[in-house]
């Protein structure tokens, strides 16, 4: 792991900035994405590797809710206003409505999201929305069952329980986000946007990213064009409006039925050059860029005492490393994360 060493600045300077986090690039970073465990109930893999090259975190070396609240803090007074809760499963840190709420509270997070497998919404959802959280984004890679259980080690009932209790709870817009893999699941696309569009939730196809040692890449990756080429796709949605550009997600209309449908193009049809992301893993690590190894221990920072100019610091630097252009490294050799370690 390539940890980057931290250089704490005086005050005057580590305050003496322009209005937000900007990186060299001149983009403005707004957005944190953290993830509060690297533990999940699912095996997807894609995601979390063999059980038996996979090891979590102690729970020592996870941050405290009172530890993530004071990072967000400090994160706000640096213009960020979007925070996305991710895992590993959020859900199975408990008492997570605690942590929603302490950071629903902050001044300036104006938009708190999280993204689940929905396995444990059922039970948390009503307590989620009470909390403050704004909007939740539910995996789904799968309708089938069977496929569903082979590639998650779990049973798929709980999962559509959860996507329902979260539209009785009052969520909307509801996302359903499902990894593009081919030969495994691209043949369900067309039966995945009646589902949603039924539901009345957005679905969005994300191209299958490199992010686990030993995954095969090169033989399950399929390219969203490659998916919009399909007579049965095309006879679903408008693809006219398609573009390429500088945001994450390109959303297409139905042509039949509700709502539309949102393409994720990480590899085909890069937006670094639109990315307003850093990253905070569950054990403290800031990462500014997701495909690279590198980042900065705020845990370390926090439990030796330091004070939040010192975790400003911090901030600032990860701006300052964050590359233009993201690299995904495919030798053996790379050290490189699982999904699960760096958070979805």
């Amino acid at each position: 792991m390539n940890v980057q060493p931290i250089k704490f600045y005086p005050q005057s300077k580590a305050l003496n900035m322009r209005q937000g986090l900007y990186d060299s690039f001149g983009r403005k970073l707004n957005y944190l994405r953290i993830s509060v465990t690297d533990r999940c109930n699912m095996r997807c893999d894609y995601c979390r590797p063999s059980a038996d090259a996979y090891q979590a975190e102690p729970r020592s070396h996870i941050l405290s809710f009172e530890e993530i609240a004071r990072i967000v803090n400090v994160a706000a007074s640096l213009g960020v206003n979007k925070v996305r809760i991710t895992g590993g499963e959020p859900l199975v840190r408990k008492d997570l409505p605690d942590l929603v709420a302490q950071l629903s509270a902050i001044d300036g997070i104006t938009d708190l999201a999280m993204t689940s497998n929905a396995t444990y919404l059922a039970k948390h959802a009503t307590a989620l929305k009470g909390a403050g959280l704004n909007r939740i984004n539910i995996s789904l890679d799968t309708l089938n069952p069977l496929r569903f259980k082979k590639l998650t080690g779990s049973e798929i009932e709980p999962v559509l329980d959860g996507i329902q209790a979260a539209q009785a709870a009052g969520f909307f817009p509801i996302k359903l986000n499902t990894v593009l893999m081919k030969g495994i699941n691209n043949d369900e696309v067309v039966a995945l946007m009646d589902f949603a569009s039924a539901m009345g939730a957005t679905i969005r196809f994300i191209e299958l990213m490199p992010m686990k040692q030993g995954l095969d890449w090169d033989k399950h990756y399929i390219s969203v064009e490659d998916v919009l080429a399909q007579d049965d796709v095309q006879a679903r949605v408008d693809i006219s409006p398609m573009q390429t550009g500088n945001t994450v997600a390109r959303y297409l209309p139905l042509k039949h039925g509700k709502g539309e449908v949102g393409f994720i193009m990480p590899m085909s049809d890069r937006f670094c050059e639109g990315c307003n992301r850093l990253r905070l893993t569950a054990d403290g690590g800031l990462r500014s860029c997701l495909p690279e190894d590198k980042h900065m221990n705020l845990r370390d920072v926090i439990r030796r005492g330091g004070c939040d100019d010192d975790i400003r610091a911090v901030f600032m630097r990860s701006a300052l490393i964050k590359p233009e252009i993201g690299t995904y490294v495919f030798d053996a050799d790379a050290d490189k994360r699982s999904m699960i370690h760096i958070g979805g």
